[in-house]
């Protein structure tokens, strides 16, 4: 008897299974085909950076996990290597479509940059940002003013093959395996596509570690050359306007908002906090909140608000001074084993002078 696999769909049921669906799906894989197929064929439409480059990047699009193990890698390069970083990002969701670059130690406007590489910067604040949808370009706009031992990091940029690379990783989720297409599912590149992946992390929860390790014997019969788990561990509540640390919820009936990809897993770490929100606000990916969306959550849930990070970023434009307290769950990776860790580290090296 046949298994029926449930797919996960940014499209409703009915539509998600309409044979319309399933076409387009296949006329989007197609147009992706022709393109890699290209790249591969003509290696001089990939430009080198003349700097050491890692991409990190995806097949699935939204909550893979690429932007935390960006942030993962380039602390390992600043800790370790005593390299400046610099961080190539499209900047999704920003609101100008200017080329942007944010020195060391500058503010990183998050309107400017896109909430995901304000992040990054907030948290490693040594790290150069450089902004805009032609990368090649803006990693070209930035070098002169780059140390000679630098490194460029393709945040989002499995699919931007117009920038060579010197390490492709690719973040997976338990999910790629049974996942479609766009439109009817959420991949934007074909599972074959892991051929040009130097190294794949998946990435998930800690209690998903048997589904992972499910994940991670498919990937290696792909015969991609290091493949890795790493699991998301939340590590502590931090207060956004003043920094404050909690190890334990801060707040006993908050409100839970948020705007990414997957809230439902932000949703199961609450659960495992043992907080039961007062109300559940969950917004698209990338949101950009207004007073509206959050004044009257405010006056309903006084007691404050718990987030994610990256949507803290935005909750920290002045039109929200209002809000008492903003505390969001920093969540950090580890590696499963040693032994893989070794080697992903290992394979870093070896692309730095």
């Amino acid at each position: 008897m046949k298994k029926n696999i449930q797919f996960d769909s940014p499209l409703p049921a009915w539509l998600a299974a309409n044979p319309f669906t399933a076409a387009l799906s296949g006329v989007y894989g197609g147009v992706v085909s022709v393109r890699n197929f290209a790249y591969n064929s003509l290696p001089p439409l990939s430009k080198k950076l003349d700097r050491p480059t890692i991409s990190i990047g995806n097949i699935r699009a939204g909550g893979t996990g690429k932007t935390p193990a960006a942030q993962f890698i380039g602390q390992y390069l600043l800790n370790n290597h005593n390299c400046d970083v610099a961080f190539l990002s499209r900047g999704y969701g920003r609101q100008t479509s200017k080329t942007v670059i944010v020195r060391p130690t500058e503010k990183a406007n998050w309107k400017e940059t896109g909430d995901e590489p304000a992040m990054i910067h907030a948290n490693l604040p040594e790290s150069w940002l450089g902004i805009g949808t032609n990368r090649t370009a803006v990693a070209k706009k930035m070098s002169p003013h780059l140390p000679d031992r630098a490194v460029f990091i393709l945040d989002d940029g499995f699919q931007h093959r117009r920038a060579r690379r010197d390490l492709n990783i690719v973040c997976l989720t338990e999910s790629t395996f049974t996942d479609r297409m766009i439109p009817a599912g959420y991949l934007r590149e074909p599972v074959s596509s892991l051929a040009r992946a130097d190294i794949a992390f998946i990435i998930g929860a800690e209690e998903r570690i048997e589904k992972l390790r499910e994940v991670q014997v498919r990937v290696e019969k792909k015969s991609i050359p290091i493949c890795a788990i790493l699991l998301q561990r939340p590590y502590s509540w931090v207060e956004a306007r003043t920094g404050a640390v909690s190890e334990k919820p801060p707040l006993k009936k908050p409100a839970a908002v948020t705007g990414i990809a997957r809230p439902e897993r932000f949703f199961a770490m609450l659960d495992s906090f043992s907080i039961s929100p007062s109300g559940i606000h969950s917004f698209a990916d990338h949101h950009n909140f207004k007073k509206n969306d959050i004044e009257s959550i405010h006056n309903i849930y006084l007691d404050g608000i718990v987030t994610t990070e990256k949507d803290a970023v935005r909750l920290l434009s002045p039109e929200f001074a209002f809000l008492r307290e903003i505390w969001y769950l920093k969540i950090g990776l580890r590696f499963a084993d040693s032994e893989s860790e070794a080697r992903v580290l290992s394979a870093i090296n070896s692309i730095i002078p």
